[in-house]
C-alpha cells in the first residue's frame, strides 16, 4: 500500500511537472502572438501612410504633367485639385475625402478652360 502510495505522489509530481510546462508554453505562445499582432499592426499603419504618400505623388506628377501640357489649357477644376493636393501633402493628418467629393479631380470633367 505504502508503494502505491509513493507511485502515486510520484505521478502527481510529474503530472504536476508537465502541467507547469505547459502552462509556461502556452504564455510564451501568447505573448509571441501579441508581438506578432502589434507587429501588424504597425506594419499595416505604415502600408496606409505609403498609399496615402502615393496617391499624393501621383496626384503632385499629374499636376505637373498637366502645366507641362501648356498651364493655362488646364482643365475646370484643377486649382481646386491643386488645393487639394498641397493640403494633403502639407497637412497628411487633414482629412481631404469630403472635399474631394466636392471638388472631384479635374480629369473627371471634360471642359477646358478659354
Amino acid at each position: 500500500m505504502e508503494a502505491d502510495l509513493k507511485e502515486s505522489d510520484s505521478n502527481l509530481l510529474n503530472l504536476t511537472k508537465q502541467l507547469d510546462n505547459a502552462n509556461a508554453a502556452q504564455k510564451v505562445a501568447a505573448e509571441a502572438l501579441e508581438a506578432a499582432n502589434k507587429d501588424k499592426r504597425r506594419l499595416l499603419e505604415e502600408a496606409e501612410s505609403r498609399d496615402e504618400e502615393i496617391s499624393g505623388l501621383r496626384k503632385d506628377l499629374a499636376i505637373a504633367e498637366d502645366g507641362r501640357k501648356g498651364g493655362r489649357g488646364r482643365k475646370k477644376g484643377s486649382g481646386s485639385e491643386e488645393v487639394l493636393t498641397v493640403l494633403t501633402n502639407d497637412h497628411p493628418d487633414f482629412d481631404v475625402k469630403n472635399l474631394e467629393a466636392r471638388f472631384p479631380p479635374s480629369d473627371a470633367e471634360g471642359e477646358e478652360d478659354s
